[in-house]
């Protein structure tokens, strides 16, 4: 049944469909500590085929897919450069630190794209005698949630890659939101894998799966990475109703999210007419869009009258909000959504 809320604060709150409640319902499990869950098998192996790597672990999370990420190929007291906004040190800079104990070099790019320029700058914004931090490792992201869903460009990826490659830096791509780049460009997924010593991609966000994130990499760093899963507490034994569902999520959805991101561009058009807010140039390019209030709108009392008329959006910054559009919202959804931030905007100025 759907929710008489229009939930837009990310594309993690989408519904099992009634199919991949089937799926869920049908599959094989078996216990995944000894290798022997038939539905993990049946992803991690789909996964291997689709990015052509050498090897996959299934994970709870794009966080802990990152997390592993690092772990695997660092060492305590190591540097691990990447961009301001990306979600590593955006929301992850805390657990990162705590967990997998290496010092965050957060560069603020005025585009999003972390370039070799950059890194250079970064390897050298700071002492790098023996006993200070070594740079060994670049994170970068693709969908770019801190910059409204922008694309990383491809051709980009490629001179970044091959430049950490040639100074014995590692590259990780955060592919929470890869999905998204990947029917807008059209370009395959393996390619992405090609150009990364490590990827990861979520299952649990556009493609409407409920659970888990798959890391992906060559044989020796994902021996190292399953090693890290189970000494965090994240060991499975019968997870393949979970991986079920993510394999339906590859083979059928993957297609749809063509149609989040053409809602997406239905909202943005609708939202520029409003005088009171001022939507972000990125807004669009995929399936997130991002408006600050204007001078005269108050930030709480906006989002309370949001809340109350049954629009759900996330507080990004302060005066700052982000809607997600995800499998879940219709056409309809758009038009309310709409008339409701409308509304909105009227009753928070004639309130301040």
């Amino acid at each position: 049944m759907k929710n008489a809320l229009i939930d837009l604060r990310s594309d993690t709150v989408t519904q099992p469909s009634l199919k991949m409640r089937a799926a869920i319902q049908n599959c094989s499990v078996g216990d995944d500590s000894y290798l022997e869950d038939v539905s993990v098998n049946k992803l991690t192996d789909y996964c291997k085929e689709l990015f052509q790597v050498e090897d996959a672990v299934f994970t709870t999370s794009g966080m802990l897919s990152n997390r592993l990420a690092i772990l695997s190929q660092t060492h305590r007291g190591d540097e691990v450069i990447t961009d301001y906004n990306y979600h590593i040190n955006f929301f992850d800079s805390a657990a990162v630190a705590s967990v997998c104990h290496v010092v965050l070099n957060a560069q603020q790019s005025t585009d999003g794209i972390l370039t070799p320029a950059m890194i250079e700058l970064a390897i050298h914004s700071k002492p790098r005698y023996y006993l200070f931090a070594q740079p060994k490792m670049v994170t970068i992201e693709n969908t770019i949630n801190g910059w409204v869903g922008k694309i990383y460009p491809f051709a980009d990826l490629k001179k970044l890659y091959h430049w950490t490659s040639a100074h014995g830096l590692k590259l990780h791509l955060d592919g929470a939101r890869l999905f998204n780049a990947h029917v807008k460009t059209k370009i395959p997924l393996a390619e992405y894998a090609q150009y990364t010593d490590t990827l990861s991609v979520c299952f649990a966000k556009g493609l409407g799966a409920p659970f888990g994130s798959i890391l992906m990499g060559k044989k020796e760093t994902m021996a190292q990475a399953k090693k890290y899963k189970v000494w965090l507490g994240s060991g499975f034994h019968q997870v393949g109703f979970n991986a079920a569902a993510a394999l339906y999520a590859l083979e059928n959805n993957i297609p749809y999210l063509n149609f989040d991101h053409e809602k997406t561009l239905e909202l943005r058009e609708l939202l520029k007419s409003l005088e009171e807010i001022t939507l972000h140039p990125n807004s669009g390019e995929t399936n997130m869009i991002q408006f600050q209030l204007n001078e005269g709108i108050k930030y709480e009392h906006f989002n309370q009258i949001c809340q109350k008329k049954g629009l759900l959006l996330f507080p990004w910054l302060k005066n700052k909000f982000r809607a997600v559009i995800h499998r879940d919202i219709t056409h309809d959804d758009i038009l309310k959504s709409y008339e409701i931030v409308k509304q909105a905007l009227y009753e928070a100025r004639n309130a301040s």
